[in-house]
């Protein structure tokens, strides 16, 4: 049986720790001309040295120590991997510290390189003796089955997106005042965790994604006796909303609520209950392809008309037609960073859900329905006051339908 090995894992999250390291360090990527942008980094103590932005720092060039030799990139020997550490580390540093020059409300130093440095080294000792007391390697569990790849992959896209939710808009911070007031703005008793916003969204994307968290999570652990099973899948799933909720201090305008939690309990529930005893009934188990089929398009139909409100009048409609976007990702220039990647993210995961359950029915899926899909989904929002029908959303997901599909060939082909 075919099995995917964990060995490409450890330069995967390396990857996109630096990506997280560079988004965290330019946010919000709105840059002007400074004369001297190298007085900062060459004259270190030209302000208050900061204990937070020290600590921040440490913290901060750990995790790239630790995967650079997880990863290997760093050498085999510990003189080596020492040297690539800090050469590699501090050659981020000092380019996102001259970048940091040019961005309103971002100060410079010298200091955080050489605390990222350190902080670098210390990861890569830590690494460096769990990988060598090691007697298998890490993670030896990550190794897939065929069958199950589907699951996996299902249970990672949608856990992606529920971070993306809770997360945006991505700005780090580790400051304790920035801390403590989210921790005061924090909502830390129930309120109607169905009564914030439109409710159908909050239950869609809330309720029913924390479901098929439960239910993906239950199905792999078929293993062991359903009780366990269930019961393991629902703390996984409650326990990845506490999870994102501790998070949401050190994200810049975010508050924790614990109505986050309750449904994120609620839905598991509801995952590893009813969902699961459908999934096992005998009309889903026959069809199941075409389910995921028809559950993928209806979530990208949801998500395209959400909340359905449509104009008063039809004298409306010529105004709605010349608001049409016809020149691709025109909204996008300009526009705020973590919003375009939230919309243009959220567009991609749709749209390769939908080439992906397509793909996973047939071996020839007929791709060209979700450009034509798309494109009524597009024509239907110009009936609809709160959306903006745009040809850029009908390539997005056109285009990563495609994408979708490739993957699971590719999957399937491994």
């Amino acid at each position: 049986m075919a099995r995917v090995t964990p060995r490409r894992l450890p330069a995967v999250l390396l990857g996109l720790y630096v990506v997280f390291v560079v988004y965290g360090s330019l946010f919000p990527f709105h840059f002007e001309y400074r004369p001297d942008p190298l007085a900062p980094i060459l004259h270190p103590f030209a302000r208050r040295v900061s204990p937070t932005d020290t600590v921040e720092n440490l913290l901060l060039g750990a995790p790239l120590g630790a995967l650079m030799t997880w990863s290997g990139v760093a050498g085999r020997t510990l003189a080596v991997r020492a040297m690539s550490v800090m050469l590699g580390v501090a050659g981020l540093s000092v380019m996102l510290e001259l970048g940091q020059a040019f961005v309103p409300g971002r100060f410079s130093s010298g200091l955080d390189v050489v605390a990222q440095v350190l902080g670098s080294l210390g990861g890569l000792l830590v690494a460096d003796r769990v990988l060598a007391r090691a007697r298998r390697p890490l993670w030896p569990a990550l190794s897939i089955d065929r069958e199950e790849r589907p699951l996996v992959a299902g249970l990672l896209a949608i856990a992606a997106v529920l971070a993306a939710d809770a997360l945006y808009p991505f700005m780090v911070t580790l400051h304790a005042s920035d801390v403590w007031r989210s921790v005061q703005r924090g909502q830390w008793w129930p309120a109607g965790a169905f009564a914030q916003g439109f409710w159908p969204d909050v239950v869609v994307e809330k309720l029913l994604a924390y479901a098929a968290v439960g239910v993906l999570a239950r199905t792999l652990l078929a293993g062991r006796s359903p009780g366990v099973a269930g019961l393991l899948a629902w703390a996984g799933a409650t326990g990845f909303a506490v999870v994102l909720e501790s998070a949401k201090p050190f994200i810049v305008g975010r508050a924790p609520s614990v109505d986050g939690i309750v449904r994120a309990a609620l839905g598991g529930l509801v995952g590893v209950t009813v969902l699961a005893a459908l999934v096992r009934a005998p009309l889903v188990r026959v069809h199941v392809r075409a389910w995921l089929v028809g559950g993928a398009v209806a979530l990208l139909v949801f998500e395209e008309l959400t909340p359905f409100s449509v104009i008063a009048s039809v004298s409306d409609l010529p105004d709605r037609v010349a608001r049409i976007e016809w020149v691709p990702f025109l909204a996008y220039i300009g526009a705020d960073l973590p919003w375009v990647l939230f919309d243009l993210g959220k567009k991609v995961v749709l749209g390769a859900a939908v080439g992906a359950a397509m793909r996973y029915a047939t071996p020839r899926p007929r791709l060209a329905l979700v450009l034509a899909g798309a494109v009524l989904l597009e024509a239907m929002q110009i009936a609809q006051p709160v959306h903006t029908p745009s040809i850029t959303d009908v390539l997005v997901l056109y285009v990563a339908a495609r994408a979708g599909a490739y993957l699971v060939a590719r999957s399937e082909a491994a």
